[in-house]
């Protein structure tokens, strides 16, 4: 059997649609559910990341009790990761929860074509933020927004003026940042304020106390309390004198060096070479 090739089928299909175009309240319909279909994805997306901080932050309080802060600056800064991950993606959530409500009101209520650019602006803003943490979330958003664009091309009633465009960014902006602020106050009530680093406890150095100087008792030496040193014969501290002095000796240097009269050195000199201890001419 002939089997069509699917580059075919998807001409076919774009003929055809051509041919019988879908209904727009039936594309708008299709855009409802696609994205009511990723935001469940990110309420689920906010759920597991809520339960990441919460076992990362028990995990900070654990290591602070147990004095551990290297572990506990750890912790604490995954968390702050993971809150900025669950920031976007709930502020994405709530603007996809607005875009929805607003598509199902002008679908209902008012011309779709004529309020169907503030849309657009949020779905493709919230496909930018989305990017980065969820890109399956992003790359359907981004063909939702094509789908919406495509509408609004069709119709022919894309706005000229600069003032109606301007209107329409604003108001996306608006939306966004309403989202945004309601955003940070369910963050602040579903997630636990990280602790604060425990300051550093200056040790204190002890100061030694100035002592107050020791008392000096007066005592009187008799002559039988001092331990007399033998006195060295004055020949032995001559001949010392002539050895440390390289086997030279001058009467006058070694008198003032030994503190005794020059004779008594010519004296100790004549009993060592009487002696047989030195040589001299």
């Amino acid at each position: 059997m002939y089997e069509r090739p699917r580059g075919f089928r998807g001409l076919f299909r774009s003929l055809e649609e051509k041919v019988h175009p879908i209904p727009l309240k039936e594309r708008v319909d299709q855009a409802l559910y696609r994205l009511a279909t990723q935001k469940e994805k990110l309420e689920h997306m906010s759920s597991r990341l809520q339960q990441r901080d919460k076992e990362m932050f028990q995990r900070c309080i654990g290591a602070q009790l147990s004095k551990d802060s290297a572990h506990a600056a750890l912790y604490a800064n995954e968390c702050a990761e993971i809150r900025k991950m669950a920031h976007i993606t709930l502020s994405s959530e709530l603007a996809l929860e607005r875009v929805v409500l607003r598509l199902q009101t002008i679908e209902e209520f008012g011309d779709i074509m004529a309020q169907i650019a503030p849309v657009i602006g949020v779905v493709r803003e919230t496909r930018g933020r989305i990017a980065g943490v969820i890109p399956e979330v992003a790359t359907e958003l981004g063909e939702v927004n094509n789908m919406l664009s495509d509408m609004e091309l069709e119709t022919g009633e894309i706005p000229d003026q600069g003032a109606d465009v301007q209107a329409s960014s604003d108001e996306a902006k608006k939306v966004l940042e309403e989202s945004n602020a309601i955003a940070s106050q369910q963050m602040k009530e579903r997630f636990p304020e990280l602790p604060s680093p425990e300051p550093r406890t200056a040790t204190a150095t002890a100061v030694p106390r100035p002592q107050a100087p020791e008392a000096r008792i007066p005592i009187a030496v008799t002559s039988g309390g001092i331990e007399e040193e033998p006195e060295v014969p004055l020949e032995e501290r001559v001949l010392g004198y002539i050895k440390t002095h390289n086997g030279e000796l001058s009467i006058n240097s070694a008198s003032a060096e030994l503190a005794v009269p020059a004779e008594d050195i010519r004296e100790s000199l004549q009993k060592l070479k009487d002696d047989g201890k030195i040589v001299m001419d």
